[in-house]
């Protein structure tokens, strides 16, 4: 499905709306290629068992087909529940660069504001250029390196961790 023009994308070209059941088929096929749709099932159902006062996932549709998903999760220890985290940020590779992960993003600021939330986070794999100098560009800076971060298959990356204020995030 590629898209004619590199511009930004705007509200009026996407729909950012909750994640539902629904979107799992569409997940499955235009994201996660090669994941079962009933595997997207199980795992959202994981991740958003919590509620949405504590995790909130969106999905970015264009043309009736998910091209992008991201969940926000609220800290949950005492001292930290005025934050929250940027996971799971995916965007399908014809409508990376175009805004619509900050479009995402905004969407999950906006819900968890009323919680007085004032810190936005977000990481990447410090071999993910791409993803950082995106998060940059909407407004992320870096504050850390967790070294060996991150793991897969038994190898280990560091991940570059960066945040913004919700107040910044907003305007």
């Amino acid at each position: 499905m590629p898209v004619e023009s590199e511009s930004l994308l705007t509200e009026d070209d996407i729909h950012v709306v909750p994640y539902s059941r629904e979107h799992a088929k569409s997940i499955s096929e235009n994201l996660f290629e090669g994941v079962p749709e009933e595997v997207v099932l199980s795992q959202r159902a994981e991740l958003l068992s919590p509620g949405p006062e504590e995790v909130f996932s969106v999905c970015a549709i264009h043309e009736n087909e998910v091209i992008g998903v991201c969940t926000g999760v609220r800290m949950r220890w005492a001292g930290s529940r005025h934050r929250i985290e940027m996971v799971q940020v995916v965007v399908n590779e014809n409508f990376r660069g175009r805004g619509v992960a900050r479009l995402m993003m905004q969407r999950i600021s906006e819900h968890f504001s009323s919680l007085e939330i004032e810190i936005v986070q977000i990481s990447a794999e410090s071999t993910n250029t791409r993803a950082i100098t995106a998060y940059e560009r909407i407004g992320f800076r870096r504050f850390g390196v967790l070294k060996e971060g991150i793991k897969h298959d038994g190898q280990y990356a560091d991940e570059i961790m960066m945040a913004m204020s919700n107040q910044d995030f907003l305007e």
